[in-house]
């Protein structure tokens, strides 16, 4: 026999109904499909990809121009930290204004969701590039390498750091222009080095002071330039680590498994490498102390 259902007072059954009622309901502007939609004044063609912090779309603004519109994920749409990190990522790349860091067009709110609208750069991510092995990279490498540099410089005379600088933050258009993008971690450049609160970033990409949690300026930065190099040139990253704890080990050691570029490439200028591994100096002191002599060196 089954147990006679429990009959809930009016009140009570009032509540249960609008409690599922909401629940059923999807909340406004989640898991929504935006393509083939309007988004403030875009047009949304297609889904380009989806990152960590927002998706990113094709779009045309209003005179039939294709930008790139970056909207923050749902999920993050009230999480303060996320919106503040967002927001600040779209501040600071207003503020650059380099051939070679994507452009900036608008940043706003529409129907709750955070966007921002940057130059569409019509070319792969310089990682696609590595990891395809595409023989353009060899070809056009003394242009990606300014390039990148030139772009890291302005970011840092800007008054910025970049602070996670890697192949996959690097666009590179039809003509192999590189284009610098995703601005989200960056910070305002101390006077002098400083300690960053906490450790963000790709791993495999962070330089061993911020590794350890020592103080960091600009050749932070560099060091990124230097493992990025490094492996569109040769294929490979000098050391690997998904985990500080992993690059801790790894950085104890770093001249060991730090091998020249030509072990790997024998066709690497000379002058290309001995730039590349200047950036790649565990000491910080014998780093470069600007990324304008990077450029410098690269194109002398």
């Amino acid at each position: 026999m089954r147990p006679a259902q429990k009959t809930l007072p009016p009140l009570a059954l009032q509540i249960q109904e609008c409690f599922v009622s909401f629940r059923g309901t999807p909340q406004h502007g989640v898991n929504v499909k935006l393509v083939g939609t309007t988004f403030a004044n875009f047009t949304i063609m297609e889904k380009i990809n989806r990152g960590g912090m927002a998706d990113i779309y094709l779009a045309t603004d209003r005179t039939e121009q294709r930008v790139c519109l970056r909207v923050l994920l749902a999920e993050f749409r009230f999480t303060w930290n996320r919106i503040r990190q967002f927001r600040w990522g779209s501040k600071v790349l207003s503020r650059l204004d380099h051939p070679n860091i994507i452009r900036f067009y608008e940043e706003g709110k529409f129907r709750g969701r955070r966007y921002m609208v940057v130059e569409y750069v019509d070319g792969p991510s310089l990682k696609a590039l590595v990891l395809r092995s595409d023989p353009a990279l060899r070809a056009n490498q003394l242009k990606l390498l300014v390039g990148m540099a030139a772009g890291l410089a302005h970011v840092h005379e800007r008054g910025y750091l970049h602070l996670d600088f890697k192949p996959e933050n690097v666009l590179v258009a039809k003509n192999y222009d590189p284009k610098i993008c995703d601005f989200d971690l960056a910070i305002a450049r101390p006077a002098h080095p400083k300690r960053a609160s906490v450790l963000s970033g790709t791993p495999a990409y962070l330089a061993p002071e911020q590794i350890v949690g020592e103080p960091v300026d600009e050749r932070a930065d560099i060091f990124a330039f230097g493992i990025t190099a490094y492996e569109m040139l040769t294929g490979k990253k000098p050391v690997t680590g998904n985990s500080r704890e992993e690059m801790l080990k790894k950085y104890a050691r770093f001249d060991e498994h730090l091998k020249p570029l030509r072990q790997h490439e024998v066709d690497i200028p000379h002058s290309i490498e001995r730039v590349i591994l200047k950036c790649l100096e565990k000491d910080v002191t014998r780093r470069y102390p600007s990324m304008s002599l990077v450029v410098r060196d690269l194109q002398t």
